[in-house]
């Protein structure tokens, strides 16, 4: 299997990064349609927010035929949707709600379950089902939208985070320790299926677990984002200049910078 190298652009600033990550979406779900839809996985944390507002706002909203796109989410808190903590929640007031989406267009993860194992059990089925990927086939979504902690966590894999892997997984419910709580995730299986992986980082904040990540230094362990490698798709990463500040290629002048 030959996994994606990762191809990396950089932005002036978070704004551009905002406009590119929003195209990337509508080219995606521009190739969908009612019957096939494009299948979409969204991202939590602060760097998505932007994009979510600029999809929702004219005159990006109209260049979509929302009905040709369905989103899942890459992992959950355990919270309800209502919690100011909760991905979904995130999506559902900037992006879902606006535009009047629900199943059978977007799919949560219940993360207010009290058995969150048999919460990802249900999600995992879920995604099966309807991406109709039955074993030993992994389903493989159209395009995932991935952030990056300080920490070089994404989704809830953060370091230290074990993954169980007999049988295989797709969606695990896993000990967050920094947190002390549970948390549901896709797991590296199912992100590296995807057609297309796409990172968005943006922050000072975030440029050492970039070159982390992108430019491990010998005695550095891979980062929890390292291992999101695409078997058979795409790995595009999209820095802001500041989060791209300790890249070495970056950094060096061999990446341009782009500035739409």
């Amino acid at each position: 299997m030959t996994e994606a190298e990762p191809r990396v652009q950089v932005f002036a600033g978070s704004e551009e990064l905002t406009r590119a990550a929003a195209e990337e979406f509508v080219t995606c779900a521009s190739r969908g349609t009612a019957e096939a839809p494009c299948r979409i996985m969204l991202s939590g944390g602060t760097t998505p927010e932007p994009m979510y507002r600029l999809l929702a706002s004219e005159p990006t909203r109209s260049r979509i035929d929302w009905n040709s796109v369905e989103c899942y989410f890459g992992d959950e808190r355990p919270v309800p949707p209502d919690h100011p903590d909760s991905n979904y929640g995130l999506a559902k007031r900037l992006l879902l709600e606006p535009l009047g989406l629900r199943a059978p267009r977007t799919y949560r993860i219940r993360g207010e379950a009290s058995d969150l194992t048999l919460s990802a059990r249900r999600y995992e089925a879920l995604v099966r089902n309807r991406l109709a990927a039955t074993p030993p086939a992994d389903p493989s979504f159209d395009i995932v939208f991935l952030g990056l902690g300080e920490d070089g966590h994404t989704a809830s894999l953060f370091p230290g985070v074990s993954i169980p892997d007999d049988p295989p997984r797709l969606v695990v419910a896993v000990w967050v320790d920094v947190f002390r709580t549970m948390r549901v995730t896709a797991t590296y299986r199912l992100l590296n299926a995807a057609r297309r992986v796409l990172f968005l980082v943006a922050g000072k904040e975030k440029a050492n677990a970039v070159r982390r990540t992108l430019a491990p230094g010998p005695s550095e362990a891979p980062t929890p984002a390292a291992l999101v490698r695409p078997t058979h798709g795409e790995l595009i990463w999209f820095l802001d200049r500041a989060a791209a500040s300790e890249y070495p290629k970056a950094a060096a002048g061999l990446l341009g910078l782009d500035q739409r």
